[in-house]
This record gives structure tokens, C-alpha cells and sequence, in this order.
């Protein structure tokens, strides 16, 4: 699930506050900010290739569109989840924070400059609520900045999905976020 930077970049800050200055974990700020985003941009780009290669796969067997009957983004929606259980890439967002959780708290345990002051168990339980609290926020940014883009089709008579729909969305997308201080 690609996250928002501004609300990755909150969820950053609320770790280093609950693990680093509660001395929870002692080790670099600076390096501890650097990982975690690391982990972040290597898990989205795992999801981006993912679908790359589900659109791929489609594309090499279109003519299974014709046997089976299904239009082409139920079919690349299969693919994906078959290619997912494949990798061990978790579509629930929530769910993928969890294994998101799994790498940074596998880090930590690994990295030898990092001293760790409490359970393993409770830390990575921390790291978890941080993120999926992070993924709840831009589930419910997204939401309000649909519904308000639904208002505004309806009452214009703009097609839900078209490229006019598509841009009234991002404009209240943008205004919930400011709304919600990311911006």
C-alpha cells in the first residue's frame, strides 16, 4: 500500500518518539529515520512490480479474457493476488503493515549498534500500531475526499472514474489533507 510521504512522514516521527526517546531502542536518529524509510520505499516498490507483472501476465495470455469471460481488471486483480500469495505480499493494507513491522523489528534485531530495552514482541507490537494507525488516517483522508468528490459529480453531472471526476478528487484529496494538517 503506497502511503501518503507526509502521513509515512508522521508515522516516522511517532516511532522515533515511542521506541528512541522513550529508550525503548537506543541508536542513531538519523539512522533509524533513513532504514525505516528504506523499508518503506523497498515494500512499495515490491507492490509496484507487482502489478507491473500482473499487467505483464494478463497481457502474454489475453486471449484467456475470451475463455474465461472476464474483463480485464477482474483478471488483472486475480493475477495480482495469486502472484501476492506467491511472494508473501500481503493486499490488506493493514495486514502489510504487519509485515512491514516484521522488517523494521527484523532490523533492529539484526543491527548490532542497536540496543534494544524491552521484549521484542512488545516493540514490534508498538511499530505495528504506529503504522497501521498511519494506514487508518489516509484510509480516512481517502474516504472523505471521495465523498466529497461524489457531491460534486452528482451535482455537476461528471461521470464517477472519468478524468474530470479523477481531478475534483485529487483537488479535495489535497484540501482534507491540509484540513488534517499534512500540508
Amino acid at each position: 500500500m503506497k502511503i501518503h510521504p507526509k502521513i509515512l512522514e508522521k508515522a516516522i516521527n511517532r516511532l522515533v518518539q515511542q521506541l528512541i526517546e522513550t529508550n525503548t531502542v537506543e541508536v542513531d536518529r538519523d539512522k533509524f529515520v533513513l532504514k525505516v524509510r528504506e523499508i518503506f520505499v523497498k515494500a512499495q516498490e515490491e507492490e509496484k512490480q507487482l502489478a507491473e507483472d500482473a499487467k505483464r501476465v494478463l497481457k502474454e495470455n489475453l486471449h484467456l479474457l475470451d475463455e474465461t469471460g472476464l474483463d480485464s481488471t477482474k483478471a488483472v486483480a486475480i493475477i495480482k493476488k495469486k502472484l501476492a500469495e506467491e511472494r508473501n505480499i500481503n493486499l490488506n493494507p493493514f495486514e502489510r503493515m504487519n509485515q512491514i513491522a516484521k522488517r523494521i523489528m527484523d532490523w533492529i534485531m539484526e543491527d548490532d549498534d542497536i540496543e534494544i530495552y524491552d521484549e521484542p514482541y512488545n516493540i514490534r507490537k508498538r511499530i505495528s500500531a504506529i503504522l497501521k494507525e498511519a494506514v487508518g488516517e489516509q484510509k480516512t483522508i481517502e474516504r472523505e475526499a471521495q465523498r466529497r468528490a461524489e457531491e460534486e459529480s452528482q451535482k455537476r453531472g461528471i461521470l464517477i472514474g472519468s478524468e474530470d471526476w479523477n481531478f475534483i478528487y485529487r483537488k479535495y484529496l489535497s484540501e482534507v489533507m491540509k484540513e488534517k494538517g499534512y500540508e
